[in-house]
């Protein structure tokens, strides 16, 4: 798979200066940017700004994504134009699919949970610059759609999903308030944590999330009190880029899956989510027969905060999130799992044991 280009570290925004310089920007981006960051994006790319637009609407919608889509390529000259995302996971997912120009009515929904491979499609460059240290959407193959009417969660993925420049520049985060940074640090330490305990990991994608969720771990707290610390920002921005990494390659596992329900009715953030999830599926891991060297992995990652299950759930509620209990036991929380546990970010769990079934 090809991947992209990376920029990491204060000041790489400046970057934009030399990337396709014979083109002109659209630029997709939240608002709460400052203007002193834009006036930075504007003063670097030297006038070559053709559309600027604000992203407003929280998690990509289906039909509000499909809708935006037709409207950016109403008179785009596909020949001189890039395409420069600038926020957090939903607006870089958003960006994903504005990049394709769509072939006829409803080109997204004919697109989706089915791989962006093989086929020629038409889009135009695309760079993507995080401001939040979380999704690693900047350097996935991947976009989340939310179809909220009937609470299901679809994927726009495959190797042309993938951006052709990523800018991780911490200085974007500074803006960032506590809760969004929380939840964001929350949906990266999901996602190296997926990458430990999952069937596809390898000892490259082990490491970098080992590293990532120590960081992560250590640096969260520091966070709150501090969010204007360039330093604290520099590392987790860091950490999340290496478990977008990793996750990019494993793919999510059993908390993820149990999340997405969550999210799609309640629409809550993907951090808060997750880390409802988070102790509860350590434990499962724990009391199943899966390779000791997995379970070596998490102690390793996240030991020097918290040895256990029940003291990671303690440390999310200290950091003010809702958290399943991990020695609870409903029947309704076990039905959920056997329910997710055949879909495919469910086997990718080394937590249950391999068997024939067909995923769904």
């Amino acid at each position: 798979m090809n991947k992209s280009k990376i920029y990491f570290g204060a000041g790489s925004l400046n970057q934009l200066e030399k990337l396709y310089p014979e083109r002109g920007f659209h630029i997709l981006r939240i608002p709460e940017i400052s203007n002193l960051q834009m006036s930075n994006i504007h003063n670097s790319l030297q006038g070559r700004v053709l559309s600027e637009t604000i992203y407003q609407n929280g998690m990509p919608e289906i039909l509000y994504v499909q809708a935006l889509q037709e409207s950016f390529w109403q008179g785009i000259d596909h020949t001189n134009s890039v395409l420069l995302g600038v926020g957090g996971g939903s607006v870089m997912d958003v960006a994903k699919v504005l990049r394709f120009r769509p072939e006829g009515q409803a080109w997204l929904s004919k697109n989706l949970d089915t791989a962006m491979d093989g086929q020629h499609f038409f889009k135009i460059p695309l760079i993507l610059a995080p401001t939040t240290a979380g999704t690693g959407s900047e350097v996935s193959p991947t976009a989340t759609i939310w179809d909220f009417k009937n609470h299901h969660k679809h994927s726009f993925f495959g190797p042309q999903v993938l951006a052709n420049d990523a800018i991780v520049d911490p200085c974007l985060c500074l803006g960032a308030p506590w809760i969004v940074s929380r939840d964001a640090a929350i949906d990266a330490l999901s996602h190296a944590l997926e990458a430990i305990w999952n069937r596809n990991s390898t000892s490259d994608t082990t490491r970098q999330a080992i590293e990532a969720a120590k960081i992560i771990c250590e640096s969260l707290p520091r966070l709150q009190g501090n969010l204007e610390n360039l330093e604290i920002r520099e590392k987790l921005s860091g950490a999340a880029l290496s478990a977008g990494l990793a996750m990019g390659v494993t793919q999510t596992a059993l908390a993820h899956a149990l999340s997405y329900t969550e999210t799609a009715t309640s629409q809550k953030s993907h951090g808060q989510s997750c880390a409802y999830w988070l102790p509860y599926v350590w434990q499962l891991l724990i009391q199943s027969k899966c390779d000791s060297r997995i379970l070596l992995a998490v102690e390793e990652a996240v030991g020097q905060q918290f040895s256990t299950p029940i003291e990671m759930y303690q440390w999310l509620v200290n950091l003010g999130f809702l958290v399943y209990p991990p020695l609870e036991r409903d029947k309704y929380v076990e039905e959920q799992v056997g329910r997710v546990r055949l879909s495919a970010r469910g086997r990718n769990f080394a937590g249950f044991e391999i068997d024939n079934e067909k995923n769904v």
